[in-house]
């Protein structure tokens, strides 16, 4: 199955961290949080990808990880549909310096 809700914990180099909710569906990403949503693509077969994805701060009240409001997170990944996880380690477009991981572990099949 190459779908699915995952639950999603990222951080940052910068001493912050957050969570949210991403589903994945035919490759494509869409995902968010109280106030930033994640947008992007992964390969529909388990496996290493490469790619970017788009955040997007969508309501104020927050600080992002980033330190920046909206950004291009240019991301290396991993994802087993099999066994339920994905996981991709990036840098900030314009702020290379900026590092952040993600870790997602699939809790519902996507519709």
């Amino acid at each position: 199955m190459s779908n699915g809700i995952f639950s999603v914990a990222f951080r940052s180099n910068r001493p912050d961290h957050g969570d949210g909710l991403v589903v994945i569906k035919d490759g494509s990403v869409n995902g968010g949080d109280p106030n930033y949503l994640y947008q992007g693509q992964v390969p529909t077969t388990s496996g290493a990808f490469a790619g970017q994805f788009k955040i997007s701060m969508w309501r104020a009240g927050n600080t992002n990880i980033a330190g920046v409001d909206n950004y291009i997170l240019n991301a290396n990944g991993d994802i087993d549909y099999e066994g339920g996880t994905v996981s991709l380690s990036g840098t900030v477009e314009g702020a290379p310096h900026v590092q952040i991981t993600l870790h997602g572990n699939r809790i519902a099949p996507a519709a």
